[in-house]
């Protein structure tokens, strides 16, 4: 019995490796790091990518499948990810599974702050108040300490880029987030 033994792969979930590989294309975008308000580092692309899931999880829910055999499985190939990145990046064993841990508690966090950012309203009556709202959610993750050196504006435009990102999603069928098709033309 291995470590991760509770993600493991569902028999009643389509293959999410399109799926999966589009939002980490996206959330690994260049720009989003150093100039563009996301350090560069493990911790601020597991924000990146936790959001980016987060995203599509919250798109999943609209279609009642959030919590189902898909919701979970894209949950469980984010973690997979992370144990893998985590055993590159030299963790041993004994470590992985208290990081996992502690990351899993760290995405139910940003999962509910950004919830409460967006809020329930549709992707694309997303305005200012909402936008300001989801940047005060990342300067607070992105940057625990206080020490955002490049101001609020980058942070305000990723803000404004992530909810035209969901935005975006809303306009995908299930069928298309799963083949891949999640954030083109984003």
């Amino acid at each position: 019995m291995g470590l991760l033994d509770f993600l493991s792969l569902n028999k009643n979930a389509p293959d999410l490796t399109p799926a999966y590989t589009a939002i980490m294309a996206q959330a690994r975008k260049p720009d989003h790091y150093g100039a563009g308000g996301v350090p560069d580092s493990f911790d601020g692309r597991f924000d990146m990518l936790a959001i980016h899931v987060h995203l599509v999880l919250r798109r999943l829910r609209s279609e009642g499948v959030a919590r189902d055999d898909i919701g979970q499985a894209l949950f469980d190939m984010f973690f997979r990810d992370m144990d893998q990145a985590m055993r590159e990046a030299g963790v041993g064993d004994l470590g992985v599974g208290k990081k996992i841990r502690k990351m899993a508690q760290a995405f139910y966090g940003r999962a509910a702050a950004y919830d409460e950012a967006i809020g329930k309203a549709a992707p694309a009556k997303a305005d200012s108040e909402t936008a300001n709202a989801l940047q005060a959610v990342l300067q607070r993750n992105l940057y625990p300490d206080g020490d955002d050196a490049l101001g609020g504006d980058k942070l305000k435009a990723l803000a404004e880029d992530l909810l035209a990102l969901e935005s975006k999603l809303a306009d995908r069928t299930l069928e298309e987030i799963l083949a891949g098709h999640v954030f083109e033309a984003a």
